[in-house]
């Protein structure tokens, strides 16, 4: 018989400091990253997953991702890769805010034994392309978001959906 995936418990707790109406423009104040649901499919058995965070697409969401990826690498014990994991992930979503035009964006973070694993997921099914010209940038807000993640991250990806494409990067532990 097959699990019916909505009476499943959702898989991020999330406590905002405000009433329903403001709740979507304000991050979560906490995440809790308790495995609750399957891994995601690929994964191998040893992963700590935290399930899809929806983020308004506007300017604050890389400040928003930033706070959730602390937290979540806090709670792994994996505080000192939050240096790159920042510069990741920023770039990743700079790039789905200022190119895939949405609404929303999800941003998705597993842990296996030795990856962290990040992702970005967006409304355009436009596929992000990698400019090979000039020297590695110093930072993600100088337009060459996909070049830092390259030069950052152990690998990178993107994977079409049916509505939209995630981009993701994986950094070792």
């Amino acid at each position: 018989m097959r699990e019916n995936p909505a009476a499943r418990p959702p898989a991020l707790s999330l406590a905002p400091a405000c009433g329903p109406d403001e709740a979507a423009a304000t991050p979560p104040d906490r995440v809790d990253t308790r495995e609750r649901r399957a891994e995601p499919p690929g994964a191998p058995r040893a992963c700590t997953f935290l399930d899809e965070v929806f983020l308004p697409c506007d300017d604050l969401a890389a400040v928003h991702a930033r706070r959730i990826l602390s937290a979540t690498l806090d709670t792994w014990g994996l505080g000192h890769l939050l240096g790159t994991a920042e510069a990741v992930l920023a770039a990743l979503v700079g790039n789905a805010v200022r190119h895939a035009g949405g609404r929303h964006l999800g941003i998705t973070l597993w842990r296996r034994l030795s990856l962290v694993h990040l992702s970005v997921r967006d409304g355009s099914r436009a596929l992000p392309c990698l400019r090979l010209v000039g020297p590695p940038p110093t930072c993600p807000e100088n337009g060459s978001g996909l070049q830092a993640v390259s030069s950052l991250s152990f690998r990178w990806g993107t994977e079409l959906l049916p509505a939209g494409k995630r981009v993701w990067a994986e950094i070792a532990v």
